[in-house]
């Protein structure tokens, strides 16, 4: 059965697109009326996508409520990535402990041979997506329906600190090998082994966003 999109979610999802892709820039304010008239919905129907986009960390409100694409800082930045550390670190030992299903790891890699599998030529947000698929995969294998919705909401900061951090971010090929170990790791459940490459990979690319 089809999913019924309504206007609210159609404007969301547009607006979090621009807002990824770059196309609406750190600090672009984003008017109820201006949107009205240029997507040709009604006032609540704006108010009702901009609140979305706010509850899920892709706008931020001002002072005077409007809501605004968020500039991170170099704070936000680590502090997205000391959040990311410390699920991650979670699932990893989740997934090396005891009663571990080799099974429940096949999504992640099915994530890892995609990134790899991605042409040499291929855009960076169809990079940045791959990666990401990896960590989404990893977190989901924990079984934790809670964790996913956190972890969601949080990568929805991460990928607006890859749209303003986009010459910083790690070689896709980097990312591939560092990936491809991870999993390695949770396959043997070497718990040490796989703790360290997961908070090496976290930290490299923190300090790599941060310049």
């Amino acid at each position: 059965m089809l999913k019924r999109v309504t206007a609210v979610d159609a404007l969301a999802d547009e607006l979090r697109r621009q807002i990824l892709s770059g196309d609406l820039p750190p600090g672009s304010k984003l008017p109820e009326v201006e949107l009205a008239g240029r997507f040709k919905v009604a006032r609540p129907t704006v108010r009702s996508a901009l609140q979305r986009l706010v509850e899920r960390g892709v706008l931020h409100r001002d002072t005077g409520r409007s809501a605004v694409v968020p500039e991170l800082s170099r704070a936000d930045v680590r502090d997205v990535y000391f959040t990311r550390e410390a699920v991650e670190l979670h699932v990893v030992d989740h997934l090396t402990g005891s009663g571990r299903s080799l099974a429940l790891l096949e999504p992640v890699r099915q994530a890892v041979r995609r990134m790899e599998e991605l042409p040499a030529g291929a855009e960076w947000s169809d990079s940045v997506e791959a990666d990401l698929a990896f960590h989404t995969a990893l977190v989901a294998a924990a079984g934790s329906a809670r964790l996913d919705r956190l972890f969601q909401g949080l990568l929805e900061e991460v990928r607006i600190c890859l749209v303003q951090l986009e010459a910083h971010y790690p070689r896709r090929a980097d990312l591939a090998g560092e990936h491809r170990r991870i999993l390695a790791a949770l396959e043997a459940g070497d718990a040490a082994t796989a703790r360290e490459l997961m908070r090496t990979h976290l930290d490299g690319a923190a300090r790599a966003l941060l310049g």
